[in-house]
Order: structure tokens, then C-alpha cells, then sequence
């Protein structure tokens, strides 16, 4: 299963070593297209239900990230994990969201990094525009993400 997940500080080292995969713990949130997510919403593009999503992770990176910085981006990575790996967990994650009740492993596909900061993403009324970032640019895509935004 294709999940977004947020980048936390913890994981920083392991992106900038160029890793493939992250291990996640029990427990950890992210969202996903899980299968209730599909049921409730029939004839949809599965592309768009992978957009929203993707939306939901950046939206969550972008407001429980350190309140001392508005500026941050948001910073997601883009995985698969096995299906069996999670539980949906839309109590916590709205409509896309998931938990690993067990530790797995994260075969890194992608990056993602929000263009503006957290308080321009704020101000506009649109989705924030997103950089993507091939898995092995692990390293770029948190340079990016710590640059100063506008």
C-alpha cells in the first residue's frame, strides 16, 4: 500500500545517508487510499483519492510542526508498506488515515516538499503547491525543505 507520511526530525539522518527504506514504529500515523476510503467515495480517480491523500500528510506536517517557525515546509515521503501493515484510522486521520499497529518497514518511492511555508500555506485559499523528489534524493529534498521559504 502507497502511504504519505511526514517527515519527522528523527528520521533526518537516515534521508540524508541516501536510505531506501525507513523503519517505522508501532503506533506511527500517516495516511493512505485504504479501502474505506475507496468505498465511500465510488467512481472517483483512484489519482485523485492518491492526491488527497498526499494532501492530508502535507496539511498535517504543516500545522504540528515546531509553532517557532512559520515558515517551515512540509516535508512527506511517499512509500509502500504491506497491506497488512496498517489499520485505517479515521478517528485520528480523517478520511485517509492510517496507523502501523506493528513496526514496518517504509520502501522509500518519493518525496514531497511543500514550496511555501507553513504561514503562506496558510494565507492562500488553494492546496500547496508541492516539490516532488525521486527516493534517492533523500537529501536534497530536506535541504529544500530547511531552506529559508517565502
Amino acid at each position: 500500500m502507497r502511504i504519505y507520511l511526514p517527515v519527522t526530525p528523527a528520521e533526518h539522518a537516515a534521508l540524508r545517508s541516501g536510505a531506501g527504506a525507513l523503519e517505522l514504529p508501532a503506533g506511527r500515523s500517516a495516511w493512505a487510499v485504504h479501502a474505506s476510503a475507496r468505498t465511500d467515495r465510488p467512481g472517483e480517480d483512484p489519482e485523485d483519492l492518491e492526491y488527497d491523500a498526499l494532501q492530508d500528510a502535507v496539511h498535517v506536517a504543516l500545522t504540528s510542526g515546531p509553532q517557532e517557525d512559520p515558515d517551515r515546509r512540509a516535508l512527506v515521503v511517499a512509500g509502500d508498506v504491506p497491506d497488512r501493515a496498517v489499520v485505517e484510522s479515521p478517528e485520528e486521520g480523517g478520511a485517509y488515515g492510517i496507523e502501523l499497529p506493528a513496526p514496518a518497514t517504509l520502501r522509500i518511492a518519493a518525496f514531497h516538499v511543500s514550496e511555501l511555508g507553513a504561514r503562506a500555506v496558510e494565507a492562500d485559499d488553494t492546496d500547496p503547491a508541492l516539490l516532488w523528489f525521486d527516493a534517492s534524493e533523500g537529501a536534497a529534498a530536506l535541504d529544500y525543505a530547511e531552506a529559508p521559504s517565502r
